[in-house]
């Protein structure tokens, strides 16, 4: 997957219906001029590094460059449409966090990173420090450079709390620990900074979490030179709704053919209680079922489902 354009991505995402991402390019299931037929679907295809679009039903065959494309639906195409290059309203600044920010973590940062079975050692490794008011800090680093803060209260979340965690305003959202990972591995993303500790507490070191949650995908685009290096990428989001769809929209996003996803998510046993539900995400599957199940669950991942593809054995 080489030279994706996040230009060509907004485009389809606003435009196209259901697509796909494929040897770079955008696979759009009809094609926008002729609109296809029941029999020839996918026939419309953007390339990625180019924006250059054609469809290969004989009857249309229409091609053209980005600029047409963007045009044919009443949009403006980026200026001499060099991909994946941004019109300058676009653009946007963001605010450098300084390192003094950044205090020893506590005792009680400590503790309660136990209770949820992530060591010392790993919080040392992923830097994780505290503010002046005793909060915890997960720093996010890019090259170095401190360029996203994130905060959370050292205790299990109670409503009166206030907000769960939140983040230093006007800081760029990157992905967390992406100084700590290498190209030449599978990356896995999760939804949270304790399922990316966990699972590296488990042995897998080439993750990083996203700094939004599931809702805020701004990271895409800010991290999408980063992310285009990958051959492969697992997608270990939250069981919940929001994170399946979350893994959904990422899976197209990212390119379906390079995703792969967790088989199933164990129920929810911890303390010898059954809590009737599955695990939610990595860090509750460290909690009760420990590092080398969590390790074996990442190992025995398969592909993403790709809508509309059957495999040939369910073919009357």
């Amino acid at each position: 997957l080489l030279g994706t354009s996040p230009a060509v991505i907004d485009l389809a995402e606003k435009h196209l219906g259901y697509f796909r991402v494929k040897n770079g390019q955008v696979v759009a299931e009809y094609c926008p001029v002729c609109h296809g037929n029941n029999h020839d679907k996918e026939t419309f295809a953007v390339g990625l590094s180019n924006g250059l679009w054609q469809c290969l039903r004989g009857s249309c065959g229409k091609k053209g460059n980005f600029r047409q494309l963007c045009e044919m639906f009443g949009e403006q195409a980026p200026v001499g449409y060099s991909l994946p290059q941004v019109t300058q309203q676009q653009k946007k600044s963001y605010t450098r966090p300084d390192t003094s920010i950044l205090y020893p973590m506590t005792e009680d940062i400590v503790t309660y990173f136990a209770t949820r079975k992530i060591s010392e050692e790993t919080m040392l490794d992923w830097k994780i420090a505290a503010d002046d008011k005793g909060n915890i800090v997960f720093p996010f680093y890019r090259d170095g450079e401190l360029i996203y803060v994130k905060y959370r209260k050292p205790k299990r979340h109670e409503k009166a709390d206030g907000p769960k965690e939140w983040q230093m305003a006007n800081t760029e959202p990157i992905l967390y620990g992406m100084d700590m990972t290498t190209f030449n591995k599978p990356l896995v993303i999760t939804e949270g900074e304790f399922d990316a500790l966990a699972l590296y507490e488990a042995g897998v070191t080439n993750v990083v979490s996203v700094p939004c949650g599931c809702s805020n995908l701004e990271w895409i685009n800010l991290c999408w030179e980063y992310l285009e290096k990958f051959n492969e990428i697992i997608l270990f989001g939250d069981s919940d709704e929001p994170g399946l769809e979350m893994i959904s929209t990422l899976s197209k996003r990212l390119g379906e053919d390079r995703c792969m996803i967790p088989k199933e998510y164990p129920e929810f046993i911890y303390s010898d209680r059954d809590y009737n539900r599955i695990c939610k995400d990595a860090n509750e599957i460290l909690m009760c079922y420990g590092p080398e199940f969590l390790k074996g669950m990442v190992d025995a991942c398969e592909p993403a489902p790709i809508k509309g593809v059957l495999e040939l054995s369910k073919i009357p």
